[in-house]
């Protein structure tokens, strides 16, 4: 009997570049990995496309971030969709220790990712910050009240006792 022998991405790929391999371990220790295991593991999940382990640094983490932006989008939902999301989802991943569940969390699909891991990285996604928006400072108006009672003051105090003095 003849056994079939499966090829899968990772056994195809030869070892991505020492620079490309320092600058996404740079990029997934930012989300809490700190494993070489793990970060093996992430850089061959992240390079995981046709020519991927031959990608400048540059290349391989474009390609790392819009892996982690599809996977962050799936679990966090439509709504938090949007340029901010890489950093909202990698403040939500490190509040919420969920690199402590190692790299099979993102090798995961997030839909049969444990619920309580998906309620942990939910509630520690950070609000959105308005962007700041261009306007007219409206004009402000110097109020001299207190130094004109004072002066009035002064004065009617003045002419009472010059009054006072005539009678």
């Amino acid at each position: 009997m003849d056994t079939v022998k499966t090829l899968n991405a990772s056994s195809l790929s030869a070892p991505a570049r020492r620079e490309t391999r320092a600058a996404l371990d740079s990029f997934f220790r930012s989300f809490g990995f700190t494993s070489d295991a793990e970060l093996s593991q992430l850089a061959n999940w992240a390079l995981a496309v046709p020519g991927g382990h031959m990608a400048e640094p540059q290349g391989a983490l474009a390609q790392a971030r819009a892996r982690m932006e599809t996977w962050l989008l799936k679990v966090f939902g439509n709504q938090h969709a949007g340029e901010t999301l890489l950093a909202r989802g990698r403040a939500a991943f490190v509040l919420s220790e969920a690199a402590q569940h190692g790299a099979a969390l993102l090798l995961a699909e997030p839909s049969s990712l444990p619920q309580p891991i998906v309620q942990a990285l939910r509630s520690a996604m950070p609000v959105p910050s308005p962007k700041p928006v261009p306007s007219v400072m409206r004009e402000q108006q110097l109020v001299l009240n207190p130094l004109a009672g004072l002066l009035r003051r002064w004065w009617r105090a003045e002419s009472a006792d010059a009054s006072v003095e005539g009678a």
